[in-house]
């Protein structure tokens, strides 16, 4: 399906889950390599820039968080861009250039000032739109990190295993998308001053820098998990620790007790056992020896 904004001096055409009729569509308008257009309908793995004589074609990735499966999926974006028209392919939705195609289709105003310049300023907002709506899906892994942050050390550390897992799952998926578009836009940045010229510099580096932010975030935020990781880790192992010392400790405190109980168990002659105050002598020699014990493991802060 395919939506077309035809401004003053730029056109777009967006197509979202390519036909065969929008690809002849722009066979017909269009004079784009055969092996482009059949890209347009096929998924693609590696993010990627080529310079044609009359056009630059490049295919970027963006994240996209899956609620109910809690992980971060890569969504591929198309992009065609001439002298005069931008071409948006894409399956799915893509937040951020739906809001731009939307703007630019409702309000004239900005349909003007945005469709009136040239087709590298669309192509602008877009990669710039896409990156500023990075940092914002980061400051929701952020939040994520405060919680657990906190949660933490509240005692909650079983329960932040699970966190933990699915916060480092959805940062290595993010990761994974990101990284490999550095150098996509380093060789956006050399073919797209090469086709442009040098005014389309100071946009492209307006939204490199964009990306930094965002590779920065994650670099920060990778660090951050691997260090809540091992701190919770840490956590558990002198927790359980604590309940390995006190079991210790009842075991050492009841062995001699049994051991006593089981002696005068026997059907032998032992000490006190004409006397009719024999069990409470027993009784007594046992409270005092656990009296002792306990008050020995206390002085040495082993309990």
């Amino acid at each position: 399906m395919k939506n077309i904004i035809t401004g003053e001096k730029v056109t777009w055409v967006d197509i979202q889950d390519p036909t065969k009729e929008d690809i002849k569509y722009l066979k017909d308008n269009f004079n784009f390599h055969p092996l482009v257009l059949e890209e347009l309908s096929n998924f693609g793995y590696r993010p990627k820039v080529e310079a044609y004589e009359d056009y630059l074609f490049m295919t970027f990735y963006y994240p996209v968080h899956m609620k109910e499966k809690r992980e971060t999926r890569p969504r591929e974006i198309d992009i065609i861009i001439t002298r005069d028209a931008i071409i948006t392919s894409h399956y799915k939705s893509i937040l951020p250039l739906k809001s731009l195609f939307d703007k630019c289709n409702l309000y004239p105003e900005i349909e003007k000032r945005y469709m009136g310049g040239s087709a590298e300023y669309i192509l602008f907002l877009l990669l710039n739109g896409l990156w500023k709506n990075c940092l914002i899906k980061l400051d929701r892994i952020n939040l994520k990190l405060e919680m657990v942050e906190k949660e933490m050390f509240e005692g909650k550390e079983k329960e932040m295993v699970r966190e933990i897992s699915f916060v480092k799952t959805d940062l290595i998926n993010f990761w994974r998308i990101v990284e490999p578009q550095k150098e996509t836009l380093e060789e956006l940045s050399k073919e797209g001053i090469i086709y442009f010229g040098e005014a389309f510099r100071p946009y492209l580096s307006d939204v490199i820098a964009t990306y930094k932010k965002s590779w920065n975030s994650l670099q920060t935020f990778k660090e951050t998990i691997l260090a809540m990781e091992d701190t919770n880790q840490s956590l558990l192992s002198t927790k359980t620790n604590e309940v390995i010392q006190v079991l210790t400790v009842f075991s050492a405190v009841m062995l001699p007790l049994t051991l006593i109980a089981s002696m005068w168990g026997m059907n032998l002659n032992l000490p006190f056992d004409g006397s009719p105050f024999g069990f409470w002598i027993i009784l007594a020699i046992m409270v005092t020896l656990m009296i002792f014990l306990i008050s020995y493991f206390n002085k040495k802060k082993w309990i």
